[in-house]
């Protein structure tokens, strides 16, 4: 099934601390996923961008990209939420499409990121949007990560 026609949850995280919430009750209750990528991808992936919104980024994009992100996709975005059916390339898929690995550790990984969001200020310019407020920064990562976390089913109840 395609990333575009997968069931989805429809998902909006008023802050970080519900995605790490959602996160574990989802771990701990062994819900299925309905993309392509685990639970544990899934939690590593938004870590990853986390990461490098307080580390920095060691990739580029385009700049015509750069420029339509700027100037169109970031208030859609922002206001819209992302759309599934993206695929990464390149140094972008090498730097934030992550190998299996077990729900736990990605879990661990992104409940530290998002602690991190929450005590570091620093944040580096968004390779796809520019510059970013620290505010933007966390509207971005929430509205990234209802689209990832779309892909968790709801554990079914007895």
């Amino acid at each position: 099934m395609s990333a575009q026609t997968a069931a989805r949850r429809s998902l909006s995280y008023a802050s970080l601390q519900e995605i790490v919430d959602d996160a574990t009750r989802l771990t701990a209750s062994d819900a299925p996923t309905t993309g392509g990528w685990s639970k544990g991808q899934i939690f590593e992936h938004l870590a990853r961008l986390m990461d490098r919104s307080l580390d920095g980024f060691d990739f580029k994009i385009a700049w015509p990209i750069r420029m339509i992100g700027i100037y169109y996709f970031k208030h859609r975005i922002f206001k819209h939420g992302m759309s599934p059916g993206f695929q990464l390339k390149g140094a972008t898929k090498e730097a934030l499409a992550p190998n299996p690995l077990e729900d736990q550790s990605g879990l661990e990984h992104l409940k530290k990121s998002i602690q991190r969001l929450e005590t570091e200020s620093q944040r580096y310019p968004s390779p796809v949007f520019g510059e970013l407020t620290r505010d933007e920064w966390d509207l971005l990562h929430r509205r990234h990560a209802e689209l990832h976390m779309s892909f968790i089913a709801e554990p079914e109840t007895p």
